[in-house]
């Protein structure tokens, strides 16, 4: 989604992410280990941690950024081609966590990247060029998939298991492209130094 104001990104990003967290509220405990809620079996609990994963892998972008070292996007040994399998890896490092501690993780991803947002001026959000390492795309490009989309496609999620229909044969249950940009407007990975100067 192209965001045309740094008003616009928080609303979205706040819209969905209470959107999603009234709906888990509803969820009694004893559900959040049933499997079958997305992918190949996962749980309501995998599925908040994977959330609260790419929100935490995004920040550790910008912090690479920030130190003038380029991000290794998606994670440090995975290719943006490689998701599932980066996927299955964080399914694995969470899925004994319980839902307090995933929760908690999520709640503190969701905290640091508005608090991010809200410190950066609407010309470095939605202008490219501003942090190196994002290349020719905005910030944007970066926040919204990690962010609002994300929450909105565990709501489809979430509503379909609710419902009984599970996620196993969904689209949703293959490589969430939601995570990354186009090649077309990615690039691979910016060919310079990659830094999160911001300018001006």
């Amino acid at each position: 989604m192209r965001y045309k104001s740094k008003q616009a990104l928080l609303e979205d990003i706040r819209t969905q992410y209470h959107l999603l967290c009234a709906l888990l509220g509803e969820i009694p405990k004893v559900r959040w280990h049933e499997s079958g809620v997305w992918g190949d079996g996962w749980t309501l609990s995998d599925l908040v941690a994977h959330l609260a994963e790419w929100q935490h892998l995004f920040l550790g972008w910008c912090e690479d950024g920030l130190r003038g070292a380029t991000p290794q996007m998606p994670a440090p040994g995975y290719k943006w081609s490689e998701t599932p399998r980066l996927n299955r890896a964080i399914w694995e490092k969470h899925r004994s966590r319980s839902e307090a501690a995933v929760q908690a993780d999520f709640y503190s991803g969701y905290r640091r990247i508005v608090q991010l947002v809200e410190t950066l001026s609407p010309e470095q959000l939605l202008e490219s060029g501003h942090c190196e390492w994002t290349g020719k795309n905005s910030l944007t490009t970066y926040i919204g998939p990690n962010t609002a989309s994300h929450y909105r496609f565990a709501l489809k999620a979430i509503k379909r298991w609710l419902k009984g229909r599970g996620g196993e044969d969904t689209p949703a249950a293959r490589s969430n492209k939601r995570l990354q940009p186009t090649k077309a407007r990615a690039g691979e990975a910016p060919k310079r130094p990659a830094r999160l100067r911001l300018r001006g």
